[in-house]
């Protein structure tokens, strides 16, 4: 996520709807980068049962008891550029020109990415986040946009992601009804919008927030399901949900596209690599102090939220400013680990008799786009070599993309 600098409090709602920016990138884990379309397992049962309300709302210990619903993942394959599992009913859409462009271009990027960015992405998590991902923990992964992919990559066997954004929550497209020149059209809006992640690892609000109506991509959701095909997932079943004002969720019976206040969507997946079934929630919603402090239904689901691992990620700086101190506060309070760069939360946040915390890569001043927000102590602690020592980053992710001045920074909580 991207935002352009902030120059007072009352401009942050108009601020932060034209200008938000989310990086997408990923891999789970070095054997799943490269995943492709004839490497994929075709599973062996499929069922079209839709999620009940007592099995997508209930007990999240119960993920095994999730019915296969094929036609998921048939349309995310699709929309993804992926050649479809025998059976499909969309294969006959493949025999179009523009998809098999679309195809060939998209796995001729990926590739590229692949072999750059996510691969070594991967090699560091498997050694300089062991722990976390043994931990168990869930991932909470606040200011997202769609990205589950990068927080897949660092911590791929997570049972549960929640993600939160301003962007809208969106539906799969319904292949069936479209004409092809509309079925064309949406591939390349698909493609269209994944652009900047290939050269930037972001992607440009002001192209995402044209991209994700509901006349083109339409939200979220349809990103979400690309990439976790892309990243050799099974897509088994998508549930939309109601929060309620107790922090309880209700289901709703389809898509809300956005209209009904604190609705989210979940996304239940197969990992491939070891058969266990995961989850993505994505939920739209506004995490600055005014809004949130207003939202009863989001602080009570906060409330009961176990401790997690947070992931922030070109989080443009807006959990440095005081008005988003409440959930600044709630991420400190909820958090066993933060993983971030420095747009996260500052530095003076995580002192040292608190926080065990660990530096990565090169600090340098935040890009021409933001000003008022360097840390001068930030600064003074990578470059005490002799007892800080930051170590190296192998990847660049991050606004000084293609450098290597990209930062992370991991803070353990102590015992």
């Amino acid at each position: 996520m991207k935002i352009l600098p902030l120059q007072r409090k009352n401009n942050y709602f108009l601020f932060y709807i034209p200008c938000l920016f989310w990086i997408t990138s990923c891999v789970n884990q070095s054997n799943k980068v490269n995943s492709t379309t004839q490497n994929s397992p075709v599973p062996k049962e499929i069922t079209t049962d839709k999620v009940t309300a007592d099995t997508a709302a209930g007990k999240e210990d119960d993920f095994h008891k999730i019915p296969t619903n094929r036609d998921y993942n048939d349309i995310a394959r699709y929309i993804a550029g992926m050649k479809g599992w025998p059976g499909s009913p969309y294969a006959k859409l493949e025999n179009d020109s523009a998809w098999a462009k679309f195809h060939r271009n998209f796995d001729a990027a990926w590739k590229e990415v692949a072999a750059k960015r996510l691969q070594p992405m991967s090699t560091w998590a498997s050694t300089e986040l062991t722990s976390e991902q043994k931990s168990n923990l869930n991932i909470f992964y606040p200011l997202s946009g769609p990205d589950i992919l990068h927080a897949d990559v660092f911590f791929p066997d997570a049972k549960i992601y929640r993600l939160y954004a301003l962007e809208r929550n969106g539906a799969l497209p319904n292949l069936v009804n479209m004409s092809t020149k509309e079925t064309e059209s949406y591939i390349n809006q698909v493609y269209s919008s994944l652009g900047d992640v290939f050269t930037k690892s972001y992607f440009i609000t002001r192209k995402m927030m044209t991209a994700l109506t509901a006349d083109n991509v339409n939200g979220t959701l349809p990103l979400i399901c690309v990439f976790l095909v892309r990243t050799g997932h099974e897509v088994i079943n998508i549930q939309y949900c109601h929060l309620n004002d107790d922090g309880t969720e209700t289901p709703l019976d389809k898509d809300s596209l956005g209209i009904h206040h604190n609705d989210l969507v979940k996304v239940y997946f197969k990992n491939n690599n070891n058969n266990s079934i995961q989850m993505v929630s994505y939920m739209k919603c506004d995490l600055s102090n005014n809004a949130y402090q207003k939202n009863i239904a989001l602080q009570n689901f906060f409330a009961k939220m176990p401790q997690s691992i947070t992931y922030l990620k070109s989080a443009s700086y807006l959990l440095h400013y005081a008005f988003f101190s409440s959930f600044r506060d709630l991420i400190l309070s909820k958090s066993k680990t933060i993983l971030e760069d420095d747009t996260g939360i500052p530095y003076k946040y995580l002192p040292r008799d608190k926080w065990e915390v660990t530096l990565y890569g090169v600090y340098d001043k935040p890009v021409q786009d933001f000003s008022g927000v360097f840390q001068s102590d930030l600064e003074s602690v990578y470059k005490d070599t002799l007892h800080t020592k930051p170590k190296k980053l192998p990847f660049s992710l991050g606004y000084h993309w293609g450098t290597n001045k990209q930062n992370l920074i991991k803070a353990q909580l102590k015992n």
